[in-house]
């Protein structure tokens, strides 16, 4: 009954896919408020273009964003338009995005492996910790997974398949096309390196006519160029040299806003963003044929390795570091493993999952715990949000054949807990909410908030209007007299007057999450 069950499920598994991803993607996904400080940036953005009634110049405080391109704005302004402003509207682009590229993975893991394979792509996809953040976040990062990813997947199918079907790669250049319009130069330049690392590898360089690069140009060009040249013009070129030499060329130089990596950053990035199928990746690396005549034989494996190695070093070097720099190697890595689970002995491959699982699991619990006492006395029990997946190690222990089904379990079991637990009590640290609404409700409109010595998008987005960042005392002072409120730091109170502290009023206060320290918000009255 089992087997004639599970072979209905990899036969047909597209509503499968489709229920998990409601559960692991959708539910409760507007219920929290958003994390500072990418979240609320995007989702101001796309307000202030929405209300503007403005589709092609990304703007955020009255400012230019230039920051990534304007394919996350339209899917924004997209779910603005049809379900209005709101948490849940701002991420809803990111989980359609990661539950689309997860049948993506499956459909291409089941033409160039075999049906098993391609569910289990799929499955080890959509499960991993880091997608499902990102499917929960309100950044450019799901559809820039979509695009570049589906891509290469296509490029992949045009590499290694016999017919080399032209129209996968024609997809393949369609696919580049919209990716820079998600994120910009590097979606062009990375499937190039990707493709001469694969054809070095298998020496296949003179094969090189064969990708009709010229046409490829061309497509590329004809759906970015279009954007790229009225936002130009729009702005006098401001936004597309601030774009290309600050946001792009300037974070590969140099770390921005002190995002440094370490020997090893990405490796633990990626082992903990593949949770709780970790393990899983160190057994199919250690056991892989790393050898260049052994990687010929199998072009899949090849071009698999290529694409995940080049993002590896390309990275590496760039002096900017961020565990969602290697998001685009994750479709990758689930069809290696994929590959690897297929021909490796079941007993080999279950050793190398439960303790993967088993450490990660254990180690988040406890020592998630301990940080959360610290950070918050009385929210160390979060930590037990882990608790799901240990029990699931111990209980496949016991249950062997049932390894893969209680750890996919215990991880919706832990998703679904944190949606609907973890991540609703923490709001309660994030302080921009309660500060934007007490403004509101003091009867300061969008206009009269300013911040001093403080600044998080999220108060812009719980406030609304322009939030005016004030820079010294004789700003402040002024601001202060004219009747606005003004958020700042408690320990910058002294820096008024006497007189002017005695009177002074103060409307909300807490302790600001990220500003790591407490945050008041106050006005001060004007005589009759």
């Amino acid at each position: 009954m089992l087997n004639q069950y599970t072979q209905r499920i990899i036969s047909n598994p597209w509503p499968w896919l489709l229920g998990l991803a409601s559960l692991q993607f959708f539910f409760f996904l507007g219920e929290h408020t958003f994390w500072d400080i990418d979240e609320p940036i995007n989702a101001v953005c796309a307000r202030e273009m929405f209300l503007a009634g403005n589709w092609l110049v990304p703007m955020f405080n009255d400012e230019l964003r230039t920051g990534k391109p304007i394919l996350t704005y339209w899917l924004m302004l997209s779910s603005y338009s049809v379900f209005g402003v709101s948490e849940f509207s701002a991420r809803l682009p990111s989980a359609l995005c990661i539950t689309l590229l997860g049948l993506v993975i499956t459909y291409f893991g089941r033409r160039l492996l075999d049906a098993q394979s391609g569910l289990i792509a799929g499955l080890l996809f959509m499960t991993s910790l880091h997608m499902t953040v990102m499917a929960r976040a309100a950044t450019p990062d799901a559809i820039f997974l979509l695009t570049l990813c589906t891509g290469l997947l296509a490029g992949l199918c045009y590499c290694v398949e016999d017919m080399r079907p032209k129209r996968m790669l024609m997809l393949a250049y369609v696919c580049f096309g919209l990716a820079t319009l998600a994120k910009g130069p590097v979606s062009l330049l990375m499937p190039g390196l990707i493709l001469l690392a694969y054809l070095l590898l298998t020496r296949q360089l003179n094969q090189w006519r064969q990708f009709h690069i010229g046409q490829g140009l061309i497509i590329m060009l004809l759906l970015a160029l279009p954007w790229y040249s009225t936002v130009w013009l729009l702005t006098d070129g401001e936004w597309v040299q601030r774009f290309l030499f600050t946001d792009n060329i300037g974070r590969f130089l140099a770390p921005m806003e002190g995002h440094k990596g370490f020997p090893g950053y990405y490796l633990l990035t990626v082992l903990l963003g593949l949770f709780p199928w970790s393990g899983l990746l160190i057994g199919s690396l250690i056991h892989a044929p790393w050898r260049p005549s052994l990687l010929r034989l199998n072009p899949m494996r090849a071009f698999l390795l290529c694409w995940i190695v080049t993002f590896f070093i390309f990275f590496t070097v760039a002096r900017t570091q961020l565990p969602n720099y290697m998001l685009p190697i994750y479709p990758a890595l689930a069809l290696l493993i994929a590959m690897w689970i297929r021909d490796a002995e079941s007993s080999n491959m279950r050793r190398y999952l439960l303790w993967g699982a088993g450490l990660l699991a254990g180690g988040m619990l406890i020592c998630g715990g301990i940080a959360l006492q610290m950070q918050w006395p009385g929210d160390g029990i979060y930590a037990l949000t882990f608790l799901p997946v240990c029990l699931a190690v111990l209980a496949a222990i016991r249950w062997r054949a049932l390894t893969a089904p209680l750890l996919g379990g215990g991880m919706l079991i832990l998703v679904l807990t944190l949606v609907s637990w973890v991540l609703p009590g923490l709001n309660q640290h994030k302080v921009s909410q309660q500060l934007g609404t007490a403004a509101t409700a003091a009867g300061f409109g969008d206009h009269q908030l300013a911040t001093y010595k403080y600044f998080q998008p999220s108060l812009l987005y719980y406030h609304g209007g322009k939030l005016p960042v004030l820079h010294n005392f004789d700003a402040l002072s002024d601001w202060l007299k004219s009747g606005q409120a003004v958020v700042m730091p408690q320990s910058s109170l002294t820096e008024l007057p006497a007189d002017m502290q005695a009177q002074v009023h103060i409307h909300s206060q807490g302790f600001g999450m990220y500003a790591r320290r407490e945050l008041i918000l106050l006005s001060f009255p004007i005589s009759e």
